[in-house]
């Protein structure tokens, strides 16, 4: 198990069901004026990363090229808003890494985002052309409950 979860803790199962499942992470960045950015990333979840592929132009790439401090969290999505989880941690970016992550993570990638790319409308080769950074998300520190 992850060195960020307690196999005692009861709060542990939930939160590695939630890195699998949920479909939505808060990727927040530090901007060029200091104040931090918080965007919506599609997200997955492998051997203690996470993994976010992007557009290379966009803002939150440019800043964790300048300040690689990154924290994400998932949605309180329980029924009192209670499923917290809160990572604090650093990246690294990958131009045009996409399609080589794809030959690792591909089918589980698919299975969990097959709703969520039909509705875009996009193939996964299409959309690994497009984003085509791959973002490498390592957590140092963990809150949840």
């Amino acid at each position: 198990m992850d060195e960020l979860f307690d196999a005692g803790d009861p709060a542990t199962e939930k939160h590695l069901r939630m890195l699998t499942t949920d479909l939505i992470a808060w990727f927040t960045t530090i901007g060029k004026d200091g104040a931090p950015r918080a965007v919506p990333v599609w997200f997955f979840w492998d051997e203690g990363r996470i993994y976010v592929l992007s557009e290379p132009g966009t803002v939150k790439v440019a800043n964790v090229r300048r300040d690689p401090r990154v924290l994400m969290h998932l949605n309180a999505d329980g029924p009192h808003g209670d499923d917290v989880l809160v990572f604090r941690g650093t990246v690294e970016v990958t131009d045009g890494g996409v399609t080589e992550w794809l030959g690792r993570f591909r089918e589980p990638y698919e299975a969990k985002y097959r709703e969520a790319i039909a509705a875009y409308g996009m193939p996964l080769e299409k959309m690994a052309e497009v984003f085509s950074t791959l973002i490498t998300f390592t957590p140092t520190h963990k809150l949840g409950w």
